[in-house]
């Protein structure tokens, strides 16, 4: 960790991690925002053979990999062996399948998926996936995971936020809080922020109302002004708006 915390640069951090896994078996590593499953080309810094990585863009394994699917509903890392696949059950075998296969072509024979949930500076919840390739026996690798795979996930834990970060200063933006000071500050009233609090949760104006014991009115007034803040087209937009910038949670 404090070879992790001395890297000044994403590159720097992709050759120190690298001989950390190595130093457990491994072979090479995949780290993947997958905070968003619509991205089609999100941060990637892998030490796998570019072959690998061209293939699992263009044969569009991001939407189908079980093992990315799965670590966006776990905490826990797991094994490749462990994660069910679809039967195949005519003659076009399932994207699942195919995604696992293709490794296996590639020499991988096992892997350690590792996934990181984490909260920005603004609350929004983001999903970051580590993937260690594993082109040994097997046997090998079980008997590893049992010794080590505490050890690989306390390391993960941290190499997740230091990428992001060195990521961020790379590109002169902060991709997980961009333009953080001007979403954080807030335009809005407390009584605006708290009509669109109630709109978020399915509130109607006049629902609205009788919660804040005020007229129907005068919700309509606070929303009406909160939308012109924020630059919005109408309540839902600015309740969406509010919620992403941090400035009422539902």
């Amino acid at each position: 960790m404090n070879a992790l915390e001395a890297c000044g640069s994403v590159a720097e951090i992709r050759t120190v991690f690298q001989h950390i896994i190595e130093d457990y078996g491994f072979s090479s590593f995949g780290f993947m925002d997958a905070s968003h499953p619509w991205e089609d080309d999100p941060l990637l810094v892998s030490t796998h053979s570019a072959a690998w990585i061209d293939t699992y863009r263009t044969e569009n394994f991001i939407s189908t990999d079980p093992c990315l699917a799965l670590a966006r509903r776990t905490n826990l890392p797991f094994r490749w062996g462990s994660v069910s696949l679809p039967p195949v059950t005519g003659k076009r075998k399932p994207g699942a399948v195919k995604t696992m296969e293709a490794a296996r072509d590639f020499g991988v024979n096992e892997g350690l998926t590792i996934p990181v949930h984490y909260n920005d500076a603004l609350g929004r919840r983001y999903t970051s996936v580590c993937a260690l390739f594993w082109k040994d026996p097997v046997d090998r690798f079980l008997a590893n995971l049992r010794h080590n795979s505490v050890k690989l996930h306390v390391i993960l834990l941290y190499l997740a936020q230091k990428i992001v970060d060195l990521h961020a200063i790379e590109i002169r933006a902060c991709t997980r809080t961009h333009h953080f000071h001007e979403l954080q500050a807030s335009p809005l009233t407390d009584r605006e922020k708290e009509v669109l609090k109630w709109a978020g949760m399915g509130k109607t104006s006049d629902e609205t109302a009788v919660i804040l014991s005020v007229s129907r009115k005068t919700v309509e007034a606070h929303i009406k002004s909160a939308t012109i803040k924020l630059g919005a087209t109408n309540k839902t937009q600015a309740t969406v708006q509010a919620v992403y910038r941090g400035l009422i949670d539902i």
